[in-house]
């Protein structure tokens, strides 16, 4: 089964993002997002909420590897929502629905618009890795 990980950030939710900086992997057929070193710079206070863990900065100071998520394929359903222009990913999970964008979510027009079609590429990357892993048997498609 094919993998993949690449640097990412994890958001709130769309509207008021709050990025955390981390890793979107996959692998034998588990996503799963791990927050990084420069983490512990971020708002970490709604994550800290959600996983019910304080001190998120001081554990991954520490060194502690916080994992924000590790979902089994087929316990969650993943989606590229037009309102993020087909590069951000929204899974859904068994207890809450996680968005992960691939770039950076702040900055000026320009920035965003480079940063958009970044993450499109790096989401057309994931969306064939997924389908893979989702369907071994079938012949990968040719680009």
């Amino acid at each position: 089964m094919e993998g993949r990980e690449d640097n990412a950030w994890l958001l709130r939710n769309r509207w008021n993002p709050f990025p955390i900086s981390g890793t979107l992997a996959l692998a034998d057929g588990v996503i799963s997002f791990t927050l990084d070193d420069d983490a512990a710079n971020a708002t970490l206070g709604w994550l800290e909420d959600v996983l019910k863990k304080e001190g998120l900065s001081e554990r991954i100071e520490a060194g502690e590897t916080i994992v924000a998520f590790s979902i089994p394929l087929d316990e969650c359903q993943i989606g590229w929502p037009l309102t993020g222009g087909g590069a951000t990913m929204v899974i859904e999970g068994p207890t809450r629905n996680w968005v992960i964008t691939h770039d950076h979510p702040v900055g000026g027009a320009m920035l965003q618009t480079l940063n958009l079609i970044s993450g499109r590429g790096k989401a057309r990357a994931w969306k064939k890795t997924l389908a893979a892993a989702e369907n071994p048997d079938s012949e990968p498609k040719a680009s």
